[in-house]
């Protein structure tokens, strides 16, 4: 049996300096644990390979470092997992890293035998939702998607076990929204929650350039939106009775990435007619649905959108 507490899976292309520091300052900062650091390299040209390898070895680290090709980010997370051996597994980006968390994590999930940690992020006015004890995977996707629950999706820890069980896989076609859906995919799998009561502070030490240009997030923002329905599809099929669950999936999520996918290409310079036309020849213009249970904001935005496009502007 591994006696690998935690394995910790970081994706890496062109950034060996940032991935370094980043396995260097976690290792310093796990106490009572035994980490493994899997980095999953995606065609780098800048060496990292083996400068990753040599501090791993040199500080005496469990780890590796995998070369998973020139696929997607969520194909190398799967290959990350696939090597894990860890009792439990998270993922860290070197562009959005918190400080010290990862000890209060382990903690929590053994304290409370969970499948999946987390702790709440604070909202825009600086409030944190207090969340009860015993609350479901359900529970939690509906606070998400009516954003009564704010999350960071890079700021979690799994049970490896669960994830196996559950058969519970990155999108690997996906490029953009893929950490969402995996998130809501486990949550719907009817995790053993724990949340930490932990602030999250983000550690801005080696800041990179965002996942993503604006250019790449207008080509694929759509990506995000089929994800969506292919998670909306596994609510039915696992709460088929659920009725919140699945009129908060089908009247505030769906409609709300898809508009999130109109003001990206409208920021983008598209033209009104042309995101039209796209979204009916894709059919994504059947996700622009509304009912009660949409917020009256995405309500109004979905009504203008569909009937005066040309007057309708991003917010």
């Amino acid at each position: 049996m591994s006696n690998i507490d935690i394995s910790i899976i970081i994706p890496s292309k062109n950034s060996k300096e940032k991935t370094v520091s980043v396995i260097k300052k976690l290792s310093e900062k796990i106490s009572d644990i035994k980490p493994e650091f899997i980095v999953i390299d995606m065609n780098s040209t800048d060496g990292g390979v083996l400068e990753t390898l040599n501090v791993i070895k040199e500080n005496n680290l469990e780890g590796c470092v995998i070369q998973s090709g020139g696929g997607t980010v969520a194909s190398a997370l799967n290959t990350g997992l696939y090597k894990a051996s860890g009792k439990y597994v998270t993922f860290v980006y070197p562009s959005r890293l918190y400080k010290e968390y990862l000890n209060e994590y382990y903690n929590s999930a053994e304290e409370k035998n969970a499948d999946f940690v987390f702790a709440p992020t604070e909202g825009k006015d600086g409030s944190r939702i207090l969340i009860s004890d015993g609350v479901t995977g359900a529970d939690i996707a509906v606070g998400l998607i009516r954003s009564s629950i704010i999350m960071d999706f890079t700021a979690v820890i799994f049970r490896r076990d669960f994830l196996i069980e559950k058969c519970i896989r990155f999108y690997e076609e996906c490029t953009f929204g893929y950490a969402e859906a995996f998130i809501y995919n486990a949550l719907l799998h009817s995790p053993k929650v724990a949340y930490s009561k932990i602030c999250l502070e983000r550690d801005n030490f080696c800041d990179t350039q965002k996942e993503y240009t604006a250019t790449a997030a207008s080509n694929n923002c759509f990506g995000r939106l089929e994800a969506m329905v292919k998670v909306f599809a596994l609510a039915r099929e696992l709460h088929a009775n659920d009725k919140v669950l699945l009129n908060a999936f089908e009247y505030q999520k769906l409609p709300a990435v898809a508009m999130f996918c109109v003001d990206k290409l409208l920021s983008e310079g598209f033209k009104h007619s042309s995101i039209r036309k796209l979204m009916k020849t894709k059919k994504y213009d059947q996700y622009l649905d509304f009912s009660m249970d949409t917020s009256p904001a995405l309500r109004t935005k979905v009504i203008l959108w569909k009937t005066l496009p040309w007057i309708y502007k991003p917010k």
